[in-house]
């Protein structure tokens, strides 16, 4: 349900979210420095210097009047930037908070300052999102070899597509690039990383990626009026720290809310329900539970692990409470009254008529209006056994960062350069204060949910490599099971495993040809 989402601002829930940050060091503070000649830098923390800052390494060199520049792509013909500062001239309205823009101008400011080097952005309209005009875009510019950008941003299917291509540098085999680095999503590339090669990551430099990241909201007083913390132990704060949030629990507790509201003889999106949401619950729920459609194998290259006995009773408990129409409502099923029916059951959430929302960490600010008292916590556990929670990085919705081949010399070393020195800045910036921001657009601040995000949410984020290559459409298989009978999930899987296989056998044979 990629086209699903309801994002109906899609940009709000992209850049808009760029929730991000206020400033936390010194005017005059230079964070970013050469990792050589970093006075102070700590034996603990190698990427930080005495006074806790993290520092981006460079080669020594300066670029007065240079410039990087990064390509995006946008399924809105306007949008925010996470990039560069927006200015609003033309009086366009806007959500980004303007200490977003501030940290933006500061974080570029530091980097003209430190190498002489501006930071500009290029959009691409692309509404088709997966291999549309982006790909298209970099095929021609890495054909023409333009030096019209050095950074690209598409969305992760794109990197895929476009890693498999080669075009773009794996980003492990950049001389100088620390992209082992906190201000780079580490289980995001330990995910994607095969044959020491790795083509795109995520990291603080931008903020979609966050803002895709599945988070559940749950009605606090609602949760409270029906006596559940007595049933199940505690609030879901309380179960979450506990490592009791499972899906067991989760569902137990939407089961029970459900209320013929309008009398109309159904349950509906008019009504009280227990869990709102789409399709691309299959997908967060799914990952939140520890399982991939893919994973490293014993040579260290992506097996096929979909299809198990855990996946299967999982398998079996998600289809038993999708399909339950009295107490799970899906948006998938209101396109006939609106373009994003995502709004429609969104809305019984805002009223609070349901307990439970699925949606991602930019959906806080489509609730900022809300009531009741409500609250933000990771995709449950498949079962208290599991070790940690797990929290999806949506492929269609976010963005990825990677640096095509045609970025070659001098433009290859300062795009190196550049990218260690935004990428310090913005754990600084950026990152520093991204929880809180969005806490703001809460009616309640609710520490508690901040430490959800902190501790819980935002550390776990990651993808599933058999999502983002989409091998033999397992990824829509995930969607496709909901509506499909309880127990199929074993024919369903074997009939689309074969064609997963050979696609990924290519996938396979790319990453060791690349490798040698």
């Amino acid at each position: 349900m990629k086209h699903t989402k309801l994002f109906a601002s899609l940009m709000a829930i992209c850049l808009i979210c760029t929730l991000a940050l206020t400033a936390c060091k010194p005017a005059d503070d230079t964070s970013s420095t050469d990792m050589s000649q970093a006075e102070g830098t700590t034996s603990s923390n190698p990427y930080q210097n005495a006074d806790g800052y993290y520092v981006g390494s460079t080669s020594g060199k300066t670029y007065e009047g240079e410039t990087i520049t990064f390509l995006i792509c946008s399924v809105n013909q306007t949008w925010e930037s996470e990039i560069i500062t927006n200015t609003y001239e033309d009086g366009e309205s806007h959500v980004l908070p303007q200490i977003i823009n501030d940290d933006l101008k500061k974080r570029n400011e530091l980097l003209e300052e430190k190498l002489g080097i501006t930071v500009e952005e290029i959009g691409v309209f692309d509404p088709k999102r997966t291999n549309g005009e982006m790909c298209t875009y970099i095929r021609n510019g890495n054909m023409t070899a333009t030096e019209e950008y050095q950074v690209v941003v598409p969305c992760l299917y794109d990197g895929a597509t476009l890693a498999l291509e080669n075009q773009l540098y794996n980003l492990r085999g950049l001389e100088g690039l620390q992209i082992d680095a906190p201000w780079w999503n580490q289980e995001f590339n330990n995910s994607m990383t095969y044959g020491d090669q790795l083509y795109f990551t995520i990291g603080d430099i931008g903020l979609n990626n966050k803002n895709g990241t599945a988070a559940l909201y749950f009605n606090l007083e609602l949760w409270n009026k029906l006596g559940l913390s007595d049933k199940f132990g505690g609030t879901p704060y309380d179960l979450v720290r506990n490592g009791k949030w499972t899906v067991d629990v989760v569902f137990e507790a939407g089961r029970q809310v459900s209320a013929d509201v309008n009398s109309d003889s159904k349950i509906d999106y008019k009504d009280e329900f227990g869990w709102g949401g789409q399709l691309d619950d299959m997908w967060s729920i799914f990952f939140g539970s520890g399982e991939k459609i893919a994973s490293a194998d014993s040579d260290g290259y992506p097996a096929l692990t979909m299809y198990n006995e855990r996946s299967a009773r999982l398998m079996e408990k998600l289809q038993d409470f999708v399909q339950d129409d009295k107490h799970y409502i899906s948006a998938n099923d209101y396109f006939g009254e609106a373009q994003w029916p995502s709004v429609l059951v969104q809305q019984g959430f805002t009223d609070g008529r349901c307990l439970f929302y699925n949606g991602s960490v930019s959906t806080v600010l489509e609730l900022g209006n809300m009531e009741q008292h409500f609250g933000i916590v990771p995709i449950p556990k498949a079962d208290e056994t599991q070790e940690k929670y797990y929290s999806l990085v949506n492929p269609w919705t976010s963005t990825c960062f990677a640096v095509p081949t045609s970025v070659t010399g001098e433009k290859l070393q300062m795009t190196i350069d550049a990218l260690n020195v935004l990428g310090a800045d913005s754990k600084n910036t950026l990152a520093k204060d991204y929880q809180e921001i969005v806490l703001t657009y809460m009616k309640t601040r609710d520490q508690e949910s901040i430490d959800m995000i902190n501790e819980f949410i935002i550390p776990s984020r990651a993808c599933d490599v058999g999502m983002v290559y989409k091998w033999g459409g397992l990824d829509t298989l995930l969607h496709d099971m909901a509506s499909q009978p309880i127990g199929t999930f074993s024919s369903n899987y074997q009939a689309r495993e074969s064609a997963a296989l050979q696609a990924l056998s290519e996938t396979v044979d790319f990453f060791k040809d690349n490798e040698k």
